[in-house]
């Protein structure tokens, strides 16, 4: 080659040389991809040695190195010839890693929770177990195992946090809570509604008079940080539409309005259906009170378990003629009671559905009872510490020991220290709904077009808990799916993947809604879904 350039300078043959020797090497290695990492092709060039295994080294007797414009070329060249061989699956890959969004990736939030957590090996992230259940996780999990590790393992909260439905169930039971605080005369209608209003006001924030606010709409939209802001805060999403620019917010009254008087008719229908000025004492025995038990995992030998724990909305005395106290657990529902005009097995289901968090809840109260000793047991020193600290903690709580002690003539009994297994038995489990469908025959009748109404009266469901032998069938039933659902849990934290959740197919449930912030691929989608 070079004897064809007889007047070109060394120099210059040395160059082009050098660069036809790189091309020979490129098209080498186009043809094996594959080639031995030993392999080494060594070039000169401005006083120094590139090899192919990626090393730049200093030549001998060379004062320094610097980076040559035919090195940047051989990096450029050899990453595309890299890139030819790929798939497309790896091609796609680096794309979406380089690809800048605010996608959340599950890993990112685990170990946020961790350093939040102060864990100590941070570089072993793991899903953690929850420390507890309630029943309303469990029954998550059941229905949707991923909206339970969206919800309750990365402890994601729905967009925008607070609802008006949201925030109406909660201020309604805040008013049916404190109603029974006043005197039997004063539990009037009026008084209810205004126990709503004081707590929304307490609630609503600042609102101003022209309804205008400039914020981070960013902020308005997706709801604002509750440990930063407090509780009121949260509520401040909630009746706001956009205003002419990115930063101007309005309060929408007219939508306020509406909303606090549909939540004022849902209080009249409570009143039509149940007087409170007629509910005597010692009822309600409790209000809102929360409770928690030891379960065992399904093994015998684990004495650890897991808890459960959540919030009654109330506790009854119910009037009998038996010799034992009987006890109703009230639950208070904002929504529409179920409309039982399908089958008779569909409708059974549905009602089953209804009532399962309730028999959880009978489950958890009896479990205390259970571990509540008698009256003098509560301050007997008996060595048994641990024991007695368990007691504590699963048994009753002493204010209601105490209202029971103060309903009943303990002092009549024979007994010298009955226990509270022996006195107390669990009735019946109501479900109060505050409304119902209009077409529902069941709750409504042919006055409602009458009257104008625009939502159905209030309706009860019960769930009689039937005789002893019925009742402890329906708590081992229950048990037994509690520590089936538990366990299911359990198995799929073990495999510390976020795939293991899979979703469900209902396309209202959060999951869905959830999912979407996900980068794609970083929890589990069915390919099949296509919402």
């Amino acid at each position: 080659f070079c004897t064809t350039l007889p007047r070109l300078p060394y120099s210059m043959i040395r160059y082009t040389t050098s660069s036809w020797s790189l091309v020979m090497w490129l098209s080498w290695l186009l043809l094996h991809p594959n080639a031995p990492p030993a392999f080494s092709f060594r070039m000169r060039w401005s006083g120094s040695e590139y090899s192919s295994s990626g090393a730049l080294q200093k030549r001998k007797g060379s004062p320094s190195l610097f980076p040559s414009p035919q090195l940047g070329l051989y990096h450029a060249l050899t990453t595309s010839t890299t890139r030819l061989f790929r798939t497309d699956e790896e091609t796609a890959q680096e794309t979406l890693s380089n690809e800048k969004d605010d996608s959340l990736d599950p890993h990112d939030i685990l170990r946020d929770l961790s350093c939040n957590q102060n864990q100590a090996n941070q570089d072993m992230l793991k899903i953690p177990l929850p420390n507890h259940l309630s029943p309303t996780s469990l029954e998550t999990f059941h229905k949707c195992p991923q909206a339970f590790f969206f919800l309750y393992i990365l402890k994601l909260t729905p967009d925008p946090p607070m609802t008006p439905q949201l925030a109406r169930g909660i201020i309604c039971h805040t008013a049916l809570e404190e109603v029974f605080d006043l005197s039997p005369e004063n539990r009037s209608l009026v008084n209810l509604e205004n126990l709503f209003r004081r707590e929304w006001s307490r609630l609503r924030g600042r609102r101003e008079e022209n309804r205008l606010i400039v914020a981070d709409k960013k902020d308005i939209k997706e709801g604002l940080d509750e440990s930063k802001t407090g509780e009121k805060d949260k509520y401040d999403v909630l009746f706001r539409e956009d205003g002419d620019n990115s930063t101007t917010v309005w309060y929408d009254v007219e939508a306020e309005i509406d909303w606090g008087q549909s939540s004022l008719e849902l209080l009249r229908n409570y009143y039509e259906l149940e007087n409170p000025k007629m509910v005597k004492n010692p009822n309600p025995l409790m209000r809102e009170m929360w409770v928690q038990a030891r379960f065992q995992a399904g093994n015998s030998n684990d004495i650890n378990g897991f808890v459960v724990r959540g919030k009654i909305d109330r506790i009854d005395i119910c009037p009998s003629s038996s010799d034992k106290v009987q006890l109703d657990i009230i639950d208070y529902k904002t929504g529409k009671k179920p409309h039982f005009k399908y089958s008779q097995r569909v409708n059974d289901r549905i009602a089953q559905e209804q009532f399962w968090k309730m028999k959880v809840y009978a489950l958890i109260l009896w479990k205390m009872i259970i571990q509540t000793g008698g009256s003098s047991e509560q301050s007997r020193v008996n060595g048994q510490e641990q024991r007695q600290k368990e007691g504590y903690k699963f048994g009753m709580p002493w204010v209601l020991q105490q209202r029971l002690m103060q309903s009943m003539q303990f002092m009549a009994r024979t007994e010298s220290d009955p226990k509270w297994s022996n006195i107390l038995e669990l009735n019946s489990l109501r479900l109060m709904y505050l409304t119902s469908h209009l077409d529902d025959a069941s709750a409504n009748d042919s006055t409602m077009i009458a009257d104008n109404r625009t939502i159905g009266r209030a309706n009860c469901l019960d769930f009689s808990l039937g005789s002893p032998a019925e009742f402890q069938s329906i708590l081992d039933q229950t048990e037994l799916e509690v520590q089936t659902i538990a366990k299911e849990i359990k198995r799929l934290v073990d495999m510390q993947s976020p795939h293991a959740f899979q979703h469900c197919d209902w396309k209202y449930c959060s999951c869905h809604e959830l999912r979407r912030k996900f980068r794609r691929g970083s929890v589990f989608q069915s390919p099949e879904l296509n919402f």
